[in-house]
């Protein structure tokens, strides 16, 4: 029975070791980008990298001088097509900015 049971748990360590060691080596940092916007309405957009082959999500959002109920600001990153792309987002706006990071990771 004793004999059993260790080939038992050496089986689940060997089959363990191969689920854990193999994704972490198939990502890679790619990168952090930015965009920001100041005092003005509307969406500023920069382009990323391909969906195909990475994946990107929002690391940091910064926002300021959000001080009355019509001021809003937003930072989004998504897929557009074949790229993601990072939003910094002002609505109605008097002095509101935002700031917006997204870090990048290859998936193969």
């Amino acid at each position: 029975m004793e004999k059993q049971f260790i080939k038992i748990f050496t089986l689940m360590i060997a089959l363990l070791s191969v689920f854990v060691v193999a994704p972490a080596s198939a990502v890679t940092f790619a990168g952090q980008f930015t965009e920001d916007k100041f005092n003005n309405i509307g969406t500023d957009t920069r382009v990323l990298f391909p969906t195909l082959t990475h994946f990107c999500a929002l690391t940091r959002v910064g926002v300021r001088e959000t001080d009355t109920g019509a001021e809003q600001a937003r930072c989004t990153v998504r897929p557009s097509g074949a790229v993601w792309i990072l939003e910094a987002t002002l609505g109605a706006t008097s002095d509101q900015d935002v700031f917006c990071m997204a870090s990048c990771f290859t998936r193969f």
